[in-house]
């Protein structure tokens, strides 16, 4: 198992084969998957599809990815965080898909905050963007939390989003 970033919560870790359960009970609950792509959740198939993709993303990107969320305290899994590609473009993307019961506990922002750090710091990015559906207003209100900043909008993964951004520059204004 290996750990991208540890926060004073939670560590992200590499996606394993053995990871299907939980990352099906993510992708299979309709709340979660309400402003995801087509809105309809995923089934076991598709999660188990997904997860050779993930970990060739890790070879083919070294240090970019879609990373396990897990509590330090507990090992329970809360969902997912990602420094990744966007929609096929050289913009690299900061995200994260969380369980129901892992909402509104500060994981998105707190996640979301250390792979911006990450990516910045140990990966020498100038930019970091994301995207969210229009009517997600609490994904966008942690990417504010983040310091990235509402930059117009643009279809991206299929569906109408908005998009944002954050430069070096500001991201050294914000600390």
């Amino acid at each position: 198992m290996k750990v991208i970033v540890e926060t004073d919560r939670l560590q992200l870790r590499e996606i394993e084969e053995d990871d299907v359960d939980s990352l099906f009970a993510l992708d299979s609950d309709p709340d979660v998957m309400r402003y995801v792509s087509d809105g309809k959740p995923r089934t076991r198939i598709d999660i188990e599809h997904a997860i050779p993709r993930v970990r060739a993303y890790y070879k083919e990107h070294p240090g970019f990815g879609i990373w396990l969320a897990e509590r330090k305290d507990t090992g329970k899994f809360i969902g997912w965080a990602c420094l990744k590609h966007l929609d096929n473009t050289e913009m690299i993307e900061v995200g994260y898909r969380l369980m129901k019961d892992a909402w509104n506990h500060g994981y998105a922002t707190e996640s979301a905050k250390s792979l911006i750090r990450f990516g910045l710091e140990e990966r020498g990015l100038s930019r970091i963007v994301a995207v969210t559906h229009p009517r997600n207003m609490a994904s966008q209100r942690v990417l504010e939390k983040c310091g990235l900043e509402r930059n117009g909008a643009g279809t991206y993964y299929g569906n109408h989003c908005f998009f944002f951004e954050l430069s070096v520059g500001q991201a050294t204004r914000g600390r």
